[in-house]
Order: structure tokens, then sequence, then C-alpha cells
């Protein structure tokens, strides 16, 4: 009886858990629950945003005409005409308007019948004067005038070939130029005016050319040539293959009037001692051939 009552009471006693069954499936939707009493009010939000400008409107219907006003006016007589004012004063100048735009160009005139002619000038140059020669003896001797005896031109005859000597006719300005060939020895040269060298020039190399120009003022009979130094500096040179000229012309006369007796002049006479390299020799005085 008693093992009947242990066995009965261990059999009473609660077993150890056991593992955790599957999850059963999700019961049915239940009822609405009853509605509940309304909340205490709550506080006030912030401004929320501009809205958007509605539509306009439709034009509205037009109203009925008003009743016609009562005119009190009366016809009055026309009234005399009043007295001319007084004369207001000078207003001031207005701006300058802009320039306005230019015009289109008009036609082309008739041609003016001709002038009539002027008065004559104060004179005319009644007298020309030129010469051109050449070398025909290479190396000319020194303390004389180098002789250019082919004329190439001389028209007036002022030229002395033979002197080689040019005699001025009237006063006033000239041009004077050479061209000389060079051989086989130096060359001095100059370009003297009534025994007074005007221009001297050196050229050292012993086969070359060598060229001037002068412009002078001179009075009439004044004489102009050309010189060389010594025999050891008179390399100017002619032959077949070359040429040394001396030219000259009246650029301008100071006078239009033809001097009287030009072409009566004697011819003078010098001497080889008349004739001195140095600029500050005394002038001689040439004798007149008769």
């Amino acid at each position: 009886m008693l093992v009947y009552s242990i066995y009965y009471l261990i059999r009473l006693l609660p077993g150890s858990p056991g593992q955790q069954g599957v999850p059963g499936p999700a019961g049915a939707r239940g009822l609405p629950g009853v509605l509940g009493p309304m909340g205490p009010k709550g506080i006030m939000g912030n401004k929320g945003d501009m809205g958007m400008p509605g539509d306009p409107g439709m034009d509205g219907r037009k109203g009925d005409p008003g009743e016609q006003g009562l005119c009190e006016c009366t016809d009055g007589a026309n009234g005399t005409d009043g007295k001319q004012g007084e004369k207001g004063v000078k207003g001031d100048k207005g701006v300058t308007g802009a320039q306005g735009v230019q015009g289109p160009m008009g036609l082309k005139g008739q041609e003016g019948s001709m002038g009539l002619m002027g008065i004559p000038g104060p004179c005319s140059p009644a007298i020309q004067s030129a010469f051109s020669a050449s070398l025909d003896v290479s190396f000319p001797a020194p303390n004389w005038p180098v002789p250019f005896p082919r004329v190439l031109v001389n028209v007036q005859g002022d030229f002395n070939p033979f002197m080689g000597m040019y005699k001025a006719p009237i006063n006033g300005t000239y041009v004077f130029t050479f061209n000389l060939a060079i051989m086989e020895r130096p060359l001095k040269v100059g370009l003297f005016k009534n025994f007074n060298s005007m221009v001297k020039l050196t050229e050292g190399s012993q086969q070359s050319t060598t060229s001037y120009t002068v412009v002078l003022h001179l009075a009439m009979d004044d004489m102009v040539w050309l010189q060389v130094k010594d025999f050891t500096t008179n390399g100017i040179y002619t032959g077949a293959e070359s040429s040394s000229t001396f030219s000259g012309y009246l650029l301008y006369p100071d006078s239009c009037e033809v001097p009287k007796g030009r072409f009566f002049q004697p011819t003078p006479t010098f001497k080889p001692k008349d004739f001195n390299w140095g600029s500050d020799s005394s002038t001689p005085t040439p004798t007149a051939k008769p």
C-alpha cells in the first residue's frame, strides 16, 4: 500500500518541460474596438506657405442705365472781344538741333568757260650753257688744267676743250660733275675756280673709278677746271674700254638778260706757273690775247 502511494505521488509530480512547438496559424481579425473619448486640443501649428493665386473670375453682367440728369443752364448772349494782351518777353535760345543727314550729291555742273590768260612771269631764262667732254690722253701733267679735247656737247662754246676750262657766261648757279677712270697709280684731283680749289679728292686704288658732283655759284667770266697734284698722283686713265669725262651746265641764271659782248670776249693766256695745287696761292692776272 505504501509503495502504491509513493508511486502515485511520483506520478503527480510535474515532468521536465518539452520542446517548444511549431507556431500556430494566425487567428481571425478581431472586431473594431469601441470609439474612445476625444482627446485634448493640440497646440497651433506653423503658418503654411502662401497658396497659388486663384483663376480670374467671370465678368459681371452690365448694369442698367441710370436716370438722366437735369440741366439747369441758361442761354447767355455772346460777350464782347477782349483787348489784345501785351507782348511777352523774348524766350531763351533753344538748343542747337542735331546735324541733319547729308543730302545726295547733286548733278555735275557744266564746264565753265576758259579764263583770261595771266600776265607773263618776270622773265624766262634767255641764256643756256652746258658742256661735256672726255679725256684723250692718260696721266695728265700737273700745274695745268686737265684737257678734255673729245667734245660731246658744247653748243654755246663756253668750254675750252684744249685748256679743259669752262668760263661762266652769266652770274648764276652751275652744276659740275666728273667721272674718272684710274689705272697704274693713285689719283689726287681737284676742281678749281679762279685758281682756288673748291673740291679735292684722293683715290688710292690703282684700278678703279671715282665720281663727284658739286654745285657752285659763279659770276660772269669765272673759270672752272680740273687739275692733278703731281706726276705720282695723276692716275686719270682713258682707253678702249674706259672713259674719263668732265661735264657742267647752268642750272639757273641770276638774271634773264643776255650779257652784252658774250661772244666777243678775248681769250686769256696763261703760263704753267699760274697754276698751283695749293688753295691759298695768289690769283694771277692772265694777259689777254688780242
